[in-house]
């Protein structure tokens, strides 16, 4: 009997009015219980992980990929550039990495083993064809997608010392420490939701990294860039991460390269003063997820937090640039169309709306819309009913509005939701207008008919006011970045890192791939190269 075909999932659809339900759910639950049940103080609690040791060749190979296990095209397209032993940089070969470091959110849109299997095991086999003798390792930290679950089916995957396609797992915690060769160390730590380690996480990397020694260099891996987020929204590091940080300093180590993901693009920022000061990060979490802007948010933001900061960056490479990012921006115009779901959950509260709004006062329509607008909203604001309903629907929509400051928020928020009630306002009207004929003699019909409008026209302005909010928040103001460009689904534009370090010091090469169904196969190239030479001094 043939074997059963492989399913190959599409990018997910995140504003399918179920998976926007699923999410919310899950991140309020994950929310509660994370600070109350983590899993990685289980972990501390049985047996003791080794650090994993590959400091006995004279030059070893890493690949670093984050944001996995999307849709099968984008991630099997990622995936097989990693399995292959052929990328080349000009007239050099770099072969396939004798470590693939996975650095989180494995998969989406939320961890359970069926999505483990479908959107990242059943891939990572299909590249596998050539399996070596020598299986490459693998190491994995968990991100907030595979938190969902508790790190359930995270656990089930990566502490279980199997094979994964052709690469092998071999830890036992949601975190390693890899000793790399010439005074080189891997250091990749388990954030879990609240941006730090854990106490007796902290105290297991001191203990792993007690041979470390003065001018030894750290790769400090992580699932969110947490400089990125400091700079945008005035974030310390917190306590357990400064702690482990100040342990290496004090053994004379420093930490020259940052990598992490959650943000789905390429950027490489290098630090030109604060603590990080001559270190490279840099965010690659382009694994297969949907892809992110690169224009949010605004250079000077990201440089010196707008002179706020005491930690000043250069911006080195930005992949796609900003100009393409813009351009892809312009999308969400046409999100009725990209996520025609949406559209139903709109629906279905306009509808709800019109149950509730009063009966409107057809002598106001000779005068215009704008006099109705009006109108609507007078009588809106004498029925309790309706303004319940109003008051929530405005609350949700300035919770959703992306900003930290509180009167952008407000604002922001309340103009979308205003528009939001004025279509519904306007879709009510027209289905009185429409059906006044019916009113009187024949109520059910009448009813049946305006609820049947009032859905349809909710169901498309309500995703174009969702497109056009969207658009103008990440074009002009730079906010929104995760909604608008989830929207978009877009699959190209991958990228993943391939890294040497021997004597001479660590060599970074950065891979884009442009277009993942291109008609003759997707072709990474090369899109940064940097080095962090073993004699600099940081």
């Amino acid at each position: 009997m043939s074997p059963a075909p492989v399913a190959r999932p599409e990018m997910v659809r995140w504003y399918d009015p179920r998976q926007l339900l699923r999410t919310g759910v899950q991140t309020v639950l994950t929310a509660i219980f994370a600070q109350r049940a983590d899993a990685r103080l289980l972990m501390a609690l049985g047996a003791d992980q080794s650090p994993l040791s590959l400091a006995h060749r004279d030059a070893l190979w890493v690949d670093f990929v984050a944001d996995t296990g999307d849709g099968w095209r984008p991630t099997t397209a990622v995936l097989r550039h990693l399995a292959d032993t052929h990328l080349t940089d000009g007239d050099a070969r770099l072969p396939r990495g004798d470590l693939l470091v996975l650095g989180g959110d494995q998969v989406y849109p939320t961890a359970s083993p069926e999505e483990y299997e479908r959107r990242l095991l059943d891939p990572l086999r299909a590249v596998s064809a050539d399996t070596p003798s020598n299986a490459p390792q693998i190491v994995a930290i968990p991100g907030n997608h595979d938190w969902y679950d508790g790190l359930a089916a995270f656990t089930g995957v990566f502490l279980q010392s199997q094979k994964l396609g052709m690469w092998q797992t071999s830890q036992s915690r949601s975190y390693q420490c890899v000793k790399l060769p010439h005074g080189h160390w891997l250091v990749a730590v388990d954030l879990q939701l609240q941006q730090d380690l854990d106490a007796p996480q902290r105290q297991w990397f001191e203990r792993a990294l007690g041979g470390l020694q003065r001018g030894d260099r750290v790769i400090l891996c992580m699932s969110e860039p947490l400089w990125v987020f400091r700079q945008q929204y005035g974030l310390k590091y917190r306590r357990q991460l400064r702690r482990l940080l100040a342990f290496i300093a004090d053994k004379g180590a420093t930490v020259p390269l940052w990598l992490a993901g959650d943000l789905h693009h390429y950027r490489r920022l290098r630090c030109t003063r604060g603590i990080d000061a001559g270190s490279q990060l840099v965010t690659a979490g382009g694994g297969g997820a949907f892809l992110h802007p690169t224009h949010t948010p605004s250079p000077q933001r990201l440089i010196d937090d707008y002179g706020r900061a005491n930690t000043h960056y250069a911006i080195e490479r930005e992949y796609p640039d900003r100009e393409t990012s813009q351009r892809l921006a312009w999308g969400n115009l046409a999100f009725p169309l990209r996520n025609p779901s949406f559209g139903v959950a709109g629906g279905i509260i306009y509808t709800l709306l019109s149950s509730l709004l009063p009966r409107p006062d057809y002598t106001v329509w000779e005068h215009g819309v704008q006099r109705t607008l009006w109108k609507g909203l007078e009588q809106a604001a004498t029925t309790p009913s309706a303004i319940a309903l109003t008051a929530a629907l405005l609350t949700a929509v300035v919770v959703f509005t992306d900003s930290h400051n509180r009167a952008y928020r407000a604002v922001a928020g309340m103009l979308h939701g205003v528009a939001h009630l004025g279509a519904a306002l306007l879709a009510t009207g027209t289905g009185y207008w429409l059906l006044r004929g019916l009113e009187r003699d024949l109520i059910v019909l009448h009813r049946l008919g305006l609820m049947g409008v009032t859905f349809a026209l909710g169901y498309l302005a309500s995703g174009l006011i969702m497109g056009v909010y969207l658009w103008v928040s990440v074009r002009f103001f730079r906010r929104h970045g995760n909604e608008a460009f989830s929207s978009l689904r877009v699959e190209g534009y991958k990228n993943f890192l391939r890294m040497k370090v021997d004597a001479q010091g660590i060599t970074v090469w950065a891979f884009g791939i442009d277009d993942v169904a291109a008609p003759a196969g997707a072709k990474g190239r090369v899109i940064d190269r940097f080095e962090i030479p073993r004699t600099k001094s940081l």
